[in-house]
């Protein structure tokens, strides 16, 4: 019986209902929920409220720094990952001839701007999972003199996959090839290190267990100096406004130059909450935690006789579990009467594990499971 690391009572709604649902949005921690009104009462303090934003901010930065081994002026806060994919998409020097390589496995955010690409004659250039693996050789294959980015995900949204990412950029830094990885599915459950891609994206509403409204972008300096985005905003820009604001301007050297305006300070507050909360409690011990978990998960879906895609290898996975099933939408919604809440989608059902996940809640979903799938429920 494994018991919760984060105490279920300091989330709303965990006393009725059983949430495997942070692959694709948290519950609301009380912390998280208190830090947002803080937010609406700096508010109230006119420019004192402003200097309490820009320390909020600058905590935040910190404390994702600190979640990955980077530094905070490194980091730009966007208003999604979405956002930060697609700025480096444009900011990225390529010409036609130039290829990119994603993999198939990739959530759409990280197809999408690659695909606007082939306007300007840029070859995109997909891996193709085997049994829902992806192993770096086959992105690797890819990958020529004109491959100008690879970009995949640290765990994939769909199989629960857990990528190499250090081996693949090993071999990427010997290449002309940046790296651009998505840990939007790993950041705040396992551990991450900046200093083994180029740049580094996630959203703030999942794993890191905040609101919606934040992207982060990592750099990590070395190979991205001629990295400059396409869009321009005045926090992108070095100086105050002054009269020749009219006629020219200069980008941040640090990762400021991604951002255009001021980000979602309510977010940013519940965002520097909800790190500190998981730098507090150990990324190691959540990891051993929801891979223990992940373990008596699948052993349970096997023995009902489900389809796992996840990987059994601890190291090749993470906080989610997926299993195939055509009526995946289905299932969700049934389980969800029951307030059990899984992801239903792209024919799998994935359950997602964090650290005030616990034993119970992994019986309660297997317990409901059989009739739910075979029409009883």
């Amino acid at each position: 019986m494994m018991e919760a690391l984060l105490n279920k009572n300091d989330f709303i709604g965990l006393d009725q209902s059983t949430w495997f649902f942070c692959g694709a949005e948290a519950p609301v921690h009380r912390k998280v929920m208190d830090a947002v009104l803080e937010y609406m009462v700096s508010r109230t303090r006119g420019p004192w409220g402003r200097e309490r934003n820009a320390e909020k901010e600058w905590a935040c930065k910190t404390n994702l720094a600190g979640l990955f081994g980077g530094r905070a002026n490194n980091i730009a806060l966007m208003s999604s990952s979405s956002e930060a994919i697609s700025m480096v998409a444009q900011a990225v020097p390529l010409a036609p001839g130039d290829n990119v390589v994603i993999n198939n496995l990739e959530f759409p955010s990280g197809v999408l701007p690659w695909l606007a690409l082939k306007r300007q004659g840029v070859e995109v250039r997909v891996a193709r999972h085997s049994n829902w693996g992806m192993e770096t050789d086959d992105i690797l294959n890819l990958v020529d003199d004109r491959t100008r980015l690879v970009m995949t995900s640290h765990v994939s949204y769909l199989s629960g996959t857990r990528i190499d990412y250090v081996k693949l950029y090993e071999q990427l830094r010997n290449t002309n090839a940046l790296m651009l990885l998505d840990a939007t599915q790993s950041l705040g459950v396992v551990p991450v290190d900046i200093r083994h891609t180029d740049m580094l994206v996630c959203s703030s509403y999942k794993w890191l267990l905040s609101t919606h409204g934040a992207g982060v972008l990592a750099l990590n300096p070395g190979r991205i100096e001629s990295l400059i985005p396409t869009y321009v905003g005045w926090r992108s820009v070095v100086g105050a406004p002054g009269e020749d604001r009219f006629a020219s301007y200069e980008v941040h050297h640090d990762a400021r130059r991604f951002e255009l305006g001021y980000p979602s300070y309510p977010t940013v507050y519940a965002l520097e909450c909800a790190t500190r909360l998981l730098l507090e409690t150990g990324i190691d011990k959540i990891e051993q935690h929801v891979l223990a978990l992940g373990g008596q998960l699948m052993e349970q879906l096997q023995a009902l006789g489900l389809q796992v895609m996840t990987p059994s290898d601890p190291a090749r996975r993470a906080g989610n579990v997926s299993i195939a099933h055509a009526r995946a939408e289905e299932i969700a919604a049934k389980l969800a009467e029951q307030d059990v809440y899984v992801m239903g989608s792209d024919d799998r059902v994935r359950a997602s594990i964090h650290a005030f996940t616990d034993s119970a809640d992994i019986r309660r979903l297997t317990s409901l499971l059989p009739a739910v799938i075979n029409g009883g429920a």
